[in-house]
């Protein structure tokens, strides 16, 4: 079962994500496509009609889902797709007998573009695990369809974000990002999804690992599932600040240590992966205090280079050497990923300029990049969470539309 979660989407771009779906290849079975759609959206008829055509009798039934805001739920992607997988529960597993772990649920974004072996590379890691029932399966975020729509700092974010994924640290704890794939019965375990939790991806991540007893839940798989990056400043400054809102998931894990018959070691390792979250709280402020002390001593060495003894001066052209290395590596990974992965996808390619500004300067953008839509959001967040409460969902901007959009606010700036 694939589901998508759209609001008042563009057409254009649903039917793209819907093509893609409908092209999965060396899978058992042909696909379920869930649209879970909101009930206050007046398009949304039309466009789960436009995707029923796209896809035709390439999947096995299409369904679509209709959510009425409730008492309780704030308004997002979280509260949705609640609302669709409890009805598909019903649907299949009440009514049609199905047993719920031997259904597959992909959740996906409404601008994704799924490589065409996604599927059966889910359902192949699935079966080859002892027992696969409650794990989650996730590939790498991308958010390169749209690249050359970006500004400098948007395209070096994006990319800091998705080399991050590609190439994670096997020893720390995966987390999915928006599509991600795990059994219907784990859903039902997990009491579907949190009505009031922005950060659904997150939060579901969570749960798992506490269902498992804090163990690794999410598995990453290979293949890709390409997005939309949000091109302007201002609209990428705001997803920023729902990315960062998973912050607040730290009262979630205060509350469980005293609330939830949980045994420490259970609630210790949950809580020690959060910790090593890239983008959690704690990351955050590793980031910014790297910042700031990587600044200073900088700045102190230089002004006192004559002054320092050789030894101290040998350490800090071999830290400097270390880094070059390091920048160096991560380009060359970056071009692995344009030359080898991105071929599949419609991606709009930036000019060589662009590249040339982009890589040359990698150093400057990186620093402003993470400081404008990592740690500026991140204490946005903080402040807003303080004193005005809950974070306002706002769907991103999503296809080629926005591109003019950004033109146009330009044009007028």
């Amino acid at each position: 079962v694939v589901v998508v979660v759209e609001y008042k989407e563009p057409v254009d771009v649903l039917e793209r994500t819907m093509e893609s779906i409908a092209a999965q290849s060396d899978i058992d079975s042909r696909p379920i496509v869930v649209v879970a759609t909101e009930a206050r959206d007046p398009e949304r008829h039309a466009s789960a009609a436009a995707m029923q055509t796209v896809a035709g009798d390439r999947i096995e039934r299409f369904i679509m889902t209709e959510h009425k805001l409730s008492e309780g739920e704030t308004v997002g992607k979280h509260s949705n797709e609640n609302a669709a997988m409890r009805q598909i529960y019903h649907q299949l597993v009440e009514e049609e007998g199905m047993d719920p772990f031997e259904i597959l649920i992909t959740i996906v974004d409404a601008d994704s573009i799924l490589s065409q072996t996604y599927l059966s590379w889910a359902e192949a890691s699935y079966k080859r695990q002892q027992d696969g029932r409650r794990l989650i399966y996730s590939g790498p975020i991308n958010t390169y369809r749209n690249f050359s729509d970006g500004n400098i700092l948007v395209q070096m974010m994006e990319i800091m974000r998705n080399n991050a994924d590609i190439f994670y640290d096997p020893r720390q704890a995966y987390h999915p990002q928006s599509n991600y794939t795990l059994s219907l019965g784990l859903c039902a375990e997990l009491g579907f999804w949190s009505v009031d939790s922005i950060p659904e991806d997150i939060h579901t991540a969570a749960k798992a690992m506490l269902n498992n007893y804090g163990s690794l839940t999410t598995m990453p798989i290979p293949p890709l599932i390409s997005n939309d990056l949000v091109a302007g400043f201002t609209d990428r400054y705001v997803q920023a600040k729902r990315h960062q809102w998973a912050i607040t998931e730290i009262a979630w894990y205060v509350a469980l240590a005293e609330h939830q018959p949980l045994t420490f070691p259970g609630w210790a390792a949950v809580a020690g992966a959060e910790m090593s979250r890239a983008g959690s709280f704690f990351n955050a402020s590793k980031v910014l205090s790297g910042y700031i002390a990587t600044g200073w001593m900088s700045w102190y060495i230089v002004s006192n280079w004559a002054t320092l003894p050789a030894n101290a001066q040998m350490y800090f052209i071999a830290g400097l050497v270390a880094w070059l290395c390091s920048w160096g590596m991560f380009w060359i990974c970056e071009a692995w990923v344009w030359r080898n992965l991105m071929p599949q996808f419609p991606i709009k390619k930036p000019s060589v300029l662009n590249w040339i500004i982009l890589v040359g300067l990698s150093p400057i953008w990186q620093l402003l990049a993470t400081l404008v839509f990592f740690v500026l959001p991140t204490l946005h967040v903080l402040v807003h969470a303080a004193f005005w409460g809950e974070l306002s969902y706002v769907c991103a901007p999503k296809g080629d539309q926005q591109a003019e959009e950004v033109k146009k606010q330009r044009a007028q700036q």
